[in-house]
């Protein structure tokens, strides 16, 4: 959530708000099983009552973390992901358009995961459910990996030319977008390695111009 839209919340809101940035920190850094709720309250500064009062329980906190997930990934690349979906749907893409496409979604996603503290945090959160599951996990995929891998693959197929639907075309998007997990999963040992403090700048060129010739290796250029 930006400082800007954290400015216009209500008190309830802004409490609210607090929790799910607790939730997510404590969640993505304990697991579901290993946060409590009084952990949680603690790292927002309110009471147990209060996250019952929003949430329920640690399951519902957790859901709505996920959920918070899904809605930040709407609002940065909703429209991006939306065009190309109606795009690859119409049956006339061809694949010059389709690879375009690709690069495009691309270059959001490896900005994306150099955004800001929030992008930071929910990929940290997203991490840990890829691994541990918890109850915001089908909400996930549901929501974001399901249609955003569907998406990818889809593409990959109409720019080497094939019908969308082929189980290679699925795993050449999971092998593409798991490489990313270079600067998320392993990002500690990527950058140790590399001899980098962070990801940015000419620095995330560079892992952006690398994702795309491997993704001229999918399509086959």
């Amino acid at each position: 959530m930006s400082r800007e839209t954290k400015s216009r919340l209500t008190p309830t809101e802004t409490t609210r708000a607090r929790i799910l940035e607790a939730g997510m920190r404590c969640f993505a850094r304990e697991g579901f099983a290993g946060a409590t709720t009084r952990m949680i309250a603690a790292e927002a500064g309110v009471t147990l009552p209060v996250i019952a009062y929003h949430f329920g329980n640690k399951e519902g906190l957790h859901r709505a973390c996920a959920q918070e997930i899904i809605e930040q990934y709407s609002r940065r690349l909703l429209p991006l992901v939306s065009a190309a979906r109606e795009a690859a749907n119409k049956g006339s893409l061809s694949a010059t358009e389709a690879r375009d496409w690709l690069d495009r979604i691309l270059d959001a996603l490896v900005k994306a995961l150099t955004a800001d503290a929030e992008q930071r945090l929910t990929t940290d959160f997203v991490l840990r459910e890829m691994s541990e599951q918890g109850p915001g996990y089908a909400l996930l995929f549901e929501g974001l990996w399901s249609p955003g891998i569907g998406l990818v693959a889809d593409l990959l197929a109409i720019a080497r030319k094939h019908r969308p639907g082929r189980e290679e075309e699925r795993a050449g998007a999971v092998m593409l977008l798991a490489s990313l997990s270079a600067f998320t999963t392993i990002e500690p040992v990527s950058l140790a390695v590399l001899g980098w403090e962070r990801l940015d700048g000419t620095r995330r060129d560079t892992v952006t111009a690398l994702a795309k010739r491997l993704l001229d290796g999918l399509v086959g250029r």
